[in-house]
């Protein structure tokens, strides 16, 4: 009980002390012109440079683009190469420190450092949001990704604010499956046995037809009766037998 008591213990900040670090990307980033034009991979690096930040470090973020290509899950360097500038022509990062390899043994190699502009760099220095003004070149790959996912923005926030979100949980039936699959109404309106109503039948039961028999002919009878069907049928099969055994008594 102590051990799970412990679980929810809070810092002097009122932050839980076994929660784990996270990555903090602002919506104005994600709603820039800037981020909508970068590639998958130009995003992936962002996350990592970004996942190098300690609140306290901007401006030290060491990342060579070696290590960057194997963090971002690439084998092409040039690739992360281009990523880097990419980002810095946007003016998401800037290049903090050159890269330096020495080889004399006084002294020490590092990878470049970068810094994320829209966080408080060394210094103090103040963040610079620079980027939501730039946009890529007309005419370019990067023109067209950010023009597409614009494009895809806007239509997703008029049906966002019109109500036109697709709805998870539906009660609506399923069109693919099939009716005997669907859920039978529990509640129901519809008169039954016991409030009144006349059930349908679930089979029409034999009946049979009359024909109606009348004394005299013309318009003026008045006498006639209704006799089933079956015994006309009977009796008109009996004249029949009886007018071929007469037949037989005579030949």
């Amino acid at each position: 009980m102590g051990r799970r008591h412990n679980r929810n213990r809070v810092n002097a900040k009122g932050r839980n002390e076994n929660s784990s670090r996270f990555v903090r990307l602002d919506y104005r980033i994600l709603n820039s012109n800037a981020y909508r034009s970068l590639s998958p991979n130009d995003r992936s690096l962002l996350v990592e440079l970004i996942m190098l930040y300690n609140g306290e470090n901007n401006g030290s973020l060491y990342l060579g683009v070696r290590d960057a290509t194997h963090r971002m899950g690439l084998a092409d360097l040039t690739a992360a190469s281009h990523s880097f500038d990419n980002l810095m022509e946007l003016g998401f990062i800037e290049l903090a420190q050159e890269s330096y390899f020495s080889i004399k043994a006084s002294e020490y190699s590092r990878a470049r450092c970068w810094r994320l502009t829209w966080l408080v760099g060394p210094g103090r220095k103040a963040p610079n949001w620079t980027f939501l003004e730039n946009e890529p070149l007309p005419k370019t790959k990067a023109r067209k990704r950010m023009e597409r996912g614009l494009k895809v923005l806007k239509a997703y926030r008029k049906a966002r604010d019109s109500g036109q979100i697709p709805v998870l949980d539906s009660d609506m039936p399923d069109p693919i499956r099939p009716a005997i699959m669907r859920a039978a109404v529990l509640d129901s309106h519809t008169l039954k046995a016991s409030n009144g109503s006349f059930q349908p039948k679930g089979r029409i039961t034999d009946s049979d037809t009359h024909l109606a028999t009348t004394i005299g002919r013309g318009a003026g009878c008045l006498l006639a009766w209704w006799h089933n069907d079956r015994m006309f049928k009977a009796w008109i099969w009996s004249e029949m037998m009886l007018a071929q055994s007469m037949e037989w008594k005579s030949a």
